[in-house]
């Protein structure tokens, strides 16, 4: 069973289908798989560009909140969407071999993707933790080509101190002592150790964060190379610092930065919104709560109610109906919860 086909059982609900094709793209970082969804031949859509984040691939992190309801559906069905798996993370890899791309050449990756299809228009750019960092750095580097981006979760500093301790003290905990090189630890054991990277050693708080892992770790072990997505972690660990400079003179596009108010990566994803919006980036930022790890997951509906906002401060999506800011106040009064965000970059919606 494919994940898609997975996602589809454990939702039980089905939204209407778009055209898919996956497609091999040559790249500075190997062969890509990218999977399209949407009219090709659609002059009126804009390109979105997916980047996920590691131990999953664009199936397991998107899937969810692809197929969680009516806005989300609206807002995807704005977009010819391009889900790239980062390499060797896609359904059916092989072992990579040489050394793992860094995360500036996972961005330049983007840049043989858009050649390569042909992607004329100015993009949206949708990343999530990993994948948002390498969002992140191309649309510093390549402003032009961007007309908005969504940052899940992202980090924009390189790994500090307490956070390698406590992956250091992650590994020494989830690997047996008998296993001494990469060669030696099986799919499951990696996948498991790919998993509390996320989660630690406590378990999920909520049954959809369980599910989510149950998910994940399923599609790792029984589709998916567990040896190149723990590559990709290490790459992510190893990451350099995003320089965003205020006196740039490069074009500015608004990010939406969405993280769980709850999350381990709330701190470095708030600090990274501030960064953007001191260099000149008008920014918004989304804390739904409770959401401890995957708001995508863990509050689809308020994602996508922001999401679509965003969007349509951008000018898109307008044919379709305009959501109201009240949409998303009543979202959360739905579970009277609270919401932060940065009401100006809204107004003109």
């Amino acid at each position: 069973m494919s994940a898609t086909e997975l996602k589809e059982v454990k939702l039980g609900f089905q939204i209407k289908r778009r055209p898919e094709q996956e497609i091999k793209v040559d790249t500075n970082c190997g062969v890509v798989t990218v999977t399209i969804v949407g009219d090709r031949t659609d002059s009126r859509l804009f390109p979105l560009i997916t980047l996920h984040d590691y131990a999953f691939n664009h199936a397991t992190q998107f899937n969810s909140i692809e197929r969680s309801g009516e806005e989300a559906a609206r807002f995807f069905s704005q977009f010819l969407v391009y889900h790239v798996d980062i390499p060797g993370s896609e359904e059916n890899a092989g072992d990579l071999k040489g050394e793992y791309p860094s995360m500036d050449a996972l961005a330049d990756l983007i840049v043989h993707v858009r050649s390569s299809l042909n992607i004329t228009k100015r993009m949206v750019l949708l990343g999530v933790g990993a994948g948002a960092n390498i969002a992140l750095r191309y649309m510093i580097k390549y402003s032009k080509t961007v007309l908005g981006s969504i940052l899940v979760e992202v980090e924009n500093n390189a790994e500090g101190w307490l956070s390698w301790t406590q992956n250091k003290l992650t590994d020494l905990v989830t690997k047996p002592s008998s296993l001494v090189s990469v060669g030696e630890k099986t799919k499951t054991e990696i996948a498991y150790e790919l998993m509390d990277k996320h989660f630690g050693r406590s378990s999920p708080p909520n049954m959809i964060l369980e599910d989510h892992k149950s998910y994940a770790l399923s599609n790792i072990v029984g589709s998916c190379n567990p040896y190149n997505m723990e590559q990709y972690y290490h790459s992510y660990v190893k990451r350099t610092a995003v320089v965003m400079d205020a006196v740039d003179t490069r074009e500015k596009p608004p990010v939406l930065v969405i993280s769980g108010r709850q999350s381990w990566r709330n701190d470095a994803t708030v600090e990274a919104r501030s960064a953007l919006h001191s260099s000149g980036h008008e920014t918004t930022l989304l804390e739904p709560s409770p959401s401890h790890m995957f708001p995508l997951e863990e509050a689809p509906k308020k994602c996508a109610v922001a999401m679509m906002l965003f969007i349509q401060g951008l000018g898109l999506g307008l044919s379709t109906g305009l959501t109201s800011p009240d949409t998303l106040a009543e979202t959360y009064a739905e579970d009277e919860e609270r919401v932060v965000l940065d009401s100006s970059n809204l107004s003109n919606v």
